[in-house]
């Protein structure tokens, strides 16, 4: 079947000097485009990009890919600050738009971490040392990942992942949207009247700032945050609507300026959990946008992070 196939590629990462680093980066071998799960006739696939010669099951990071959850796709190759620490990188695809929205794109992200899990032999892993990651809507869909108990109801594992866990051991997740009520408040109004008294909704105008609202009607399948049961949904599709003390450990990172998300979502959503007593560590990017977070001592913070809830040794 053509969407069956399996790429495979050795790639010449290394052994190259990262920048800083000081070390030669181990080489890596990519598998692209790995088939791990089909639903609703949907094949759904993820990019692997894995150190060639390990002597050991490795870390992971699974990276969740951005672009208002209806566009964009996996990566092709691996950052040096994730090469550098002999990580293993799985970059995943997700239904988007109309075919994916609330909660598809949720379940598809955590049977993509089942599927990682059930192979951790094949591509030589350690499936108790699993981060997730991603930037605006992968920032939420990673959060998401990371807080959602094991029975949420986003339809659950496909036959072939009954039995393996979703559970990651840490999320570094940036420039997200955390509060989709407040995210639709903060946008301007989609409805259009016509001069025959009709109601229409346009589609997202890029050139409207914080236009959140034809998007996330699209997402919640024609649902708006017009009455207590349909708030409620919109909480629970978001990593506001998760908080509680038992998440495992969270990078959260806002933009000072963020164009697309404003208003720092995750600086909340880190008072909220730290006030209950949850392991999460803040990050505002100085006159940031939206954008990989930046300024000095951002690549130390990760750093460190990432030793601690992937278990590395220097």
């Amino acid at each position: 079947m053509k969407n069956s196939i399996l790429v495979l590629i050795v790639i010449a990462f290394g052994p190259a000097i990262v920048a800083g680093a000081g070390v030669p980066a181990p080489a890596y071998r990519s598998e692209l485009r790995i088939p791990y799960c089909t639903v609703d006739g949907n094949v759904l696939t993820l990019n692997a990009f894995l150190p060639i010669d390990a002597k050991k099951p490795t870390p992971v990071m699974v990276d969740i890919h951005g672009g208002w959850w209806s566009g964009g796709e996996p990566v092709t190759g691996i950052p040096d600050y994730l090469a550098k620490k002999g990580i293993a990188l799985f970059s995943i695809s997700y239904r988007l738009g109309e075919r994916g929205g609330f909660p598809q794109n949720i379940r598809d992200c955590r049977n993509a971490i089942r599927f990682i899990r059930k192979n951790a032999a094949r591509f030589n892993i350690d499936p108790d040392r699993i981060d997730c990651m991603g930037g605006s809507a992968g920032g939420h869909l990673s959060l998401m990942v990371a807080m959602v108990p094991d029975d949420f109801d986003d339809g659950g594992p496909t036959d072939e992942l009954e039995g393996y866990s979703a559970r990651v051991a840490g999320c570094f997740g940036f420039i997200a949207p955390t509060d989709f009520i407040r995210f639709w408040n903060q946008g301007p109004d989609d409805a259009v009247t016509s001069a025959y008294g009709g109601i229409t909704f346009r589609v997202p105008d890029p050139k409207i700032p914080y236009d959140s609202r034809p998007r996330l009607r699209m997402l919640f399948h024609g649902i708006t945050p017009d009455s207590p049961e349909h708030m409620a949904l919109y909480r629970r599709m978001c990593p506001m609507g998760q908080v509680r003390k038992d998440v495992p450990p969270l990078l959260i990172c806002d933009g000072d300026i963020d164009p697309i998300v404003p208003g720092l979502h995750g600086k909340l959503l880190h008072e909220k959990l730290q006030n209950l007593g949850a392991d999460t560590t803040y990050w505002m990017s100085v006159n940031g946008g939206h954008a990989f977070p930046s300024g000095d001592g951002f690549m130390d913070l990760l750093d460190a992070f990432l030793i601690r809830t992937l278990k590395l040794t220097e």
